[in-house]
């Protein structure tokens, strides 16, 4: 059966086989690496720290079953294997991927290469994937492309149906605006025998970076603070952090945090948080959530901007500069993005980052989660994934400390955004003085 995007004519394979020694498959199928006698070690690298055992399960096994003769080794984040450790020392990397700061680290640490000649060798149909993505990978990678997104999350509402049924409080649903959730938020936020119960609380740094207006930390042009260029940064800090803080029974929680915004502790532990805005990964609520009844619903939407959720949070993978074995690399890759992996990993609960309605329906059937709302995952459009600077990762503390002052209300929004602003642009200048 073929594949849309991945057909190929008879003249093109001949070609495709004899450039860069690939046996070709059936008709539609990722090309595969011609048997050698000795295997391709293609060596793998993420900042992410994925698991062993995850690695193993959704990359290893797959790939090695679709492509036997390459071998992954798969190199872990940790104590001595950290990016610039592994780069000083002179470790080779084939193959990297990385979360929306993937083109950061590969261009700081000189492992970015231009992917398009690649891609076109290769038969990868760019059209296939959700726009926001593939522009974000453009406008990060000069005038090629660095990678490919494989995988995605975004901000979704989980929310505690245990204590919505205890106080008598409908379940938010589906394309709520903020305002709505707001008031379910203040008929949860209440004491209720010695117990302090919180309506809702948003992670500031997933929240923040994949805001639904599209706001950068930093101007990609200038390296300067956006804080008090763009209005709409008020409106994000009143409406994720503030609006539902205004509680004095919530702000002597935070006390007792240090003076931080409850995290997933209070959802997961504690068990006094109705709401939380988080990123889609069901498995880390069913991971602390045993015995809660537990469900989501798409992340609330701002009157100016109906059914516009937060944007992409999504994983790129890219052939390094440094890669001996690039064909075989970007074939990995191929298969990867691919319908066929695509819809056996959407089928287990993870995101795909392909635009096709037919594959998105299917998410989590095949999951433990089957029994939630899943339509919410993926119910609202992306926001655009806009430029960054260089150095916006930088510049993101400044930013998310100032969360949980503003929470706690002990300074006006335009004093608090100075001091952003400021420490922010002294982040910047410091990070750009040491490349």
């Amino acid at each position: 059966m073929l594949k849309k995007g991945f057909v190929f004519s008879a003249a093109s394979l001949l070609i495709l086989s004899a450039c860069s020694g690939q046996v070709a498959q059936n008709p539609g199928d990722s090309p595969k690496p011609a048997q050698t006698k000795e295997p391709v070690e293609l060596v793998v690298y993420s900042t992410a720290a994925t698991s062993e055992e995850e690695f193993k399960q959704k990359f290893t096994d797959p790939i090695e079953k679709q492509f036997p003769e390459i071998k992954l080794k798969y190199i872990k984040k940790g104590t001595g294997t950290n990016i610039d450790e592994l780069v000083s020392a002179g470790q080779h990397i084939d193959l990297y991927y990385e979360s929306v700061n993937f083109f950061h680290t590969m261009t700081r640490y000189g492992l970015a290469t231009d992917m398009s000649d690649l891609i076109k060798k290769h038969n990868v149909d760019i059209s296939a994937f959700e726009p926001t993505m593939i522009d974000y990978a453009r406008a990060m990678s000069g005038s090629g492309i660095y990678g490919l997104p494989v995988s995605t999350e975004n901000v979704i509402l989980f929310y505690n149906k245990d204590i919505f049924d205890k106080f008598g409080v409908s379940y938010p649903k589906n394309g709520m605006t903020w305002n709505e959730i707001h008031d379910l938020a203040k008929k949860l936020t209440r004491n209720e025998g010695g117990k302090q119960y919180l309506g809702f609380v948003a992670s500031p740094a997933h929240t923040l970076r994949a805001n639904q207006y599209s706001l950068t930390f930093l101007d990609p042009k200038t390296d300067k603070a956006t804080i008090n260029a763009n209005e709409k940064w008020k409106q994000v800090y009143q409406t994720y952090y503030i609006e539902g803080s205004t509680d004095a029974g919530y702000k002597a929680v935070m006390g007792t945090l240090k003076n931080k915004l409850p995290y997933k502790d209070a959802f997961l532990k504690d068990r006094n948080l109705a709401m939380f805005a988080y990123l889609s990964q069901l498995d880390w609520a069913a991971g602390g959530a045993e015995g809660m009844n537990w469900d989501i619903a798409s992340l609330p939407t701002f009157s100016d901007l109906p059914g516009v959720g937060s944007s992409a949070y999504p994983f790129y993978w890219g052939v390094t500069a440094q890669s001996k074995h690039k064909d075989e690399a970007m074939a990995v890759i191929k298969y990867l993005t691919g319908k066929e992996y695509q819809t056996k990993q959407v089928r287990g609960g993870t995101m795909t980052t392909l635009k096709d309605d037919a594959i998105k329906k299917q998410f989590g059937e095949d999951s433990k989660h089957k029994d939630k709302n899943l339509s919410a995952v993926f119910h609202n459009k992306y926001a655009p994934l806009p430029a960054k600077s260089m150095v916006e990762g930088d510049a993101q503390p400044a930013y998310e400390n100032a969360v949980h002052e503003a929470a706690l209300g002990t300074a006006d929004l335009n004093t608090l955004f100075r001091t952003i602003e400021e420490t922010a642009n002294k982040a910047a200048e410091s990070a750009k003085a040491k490349k």
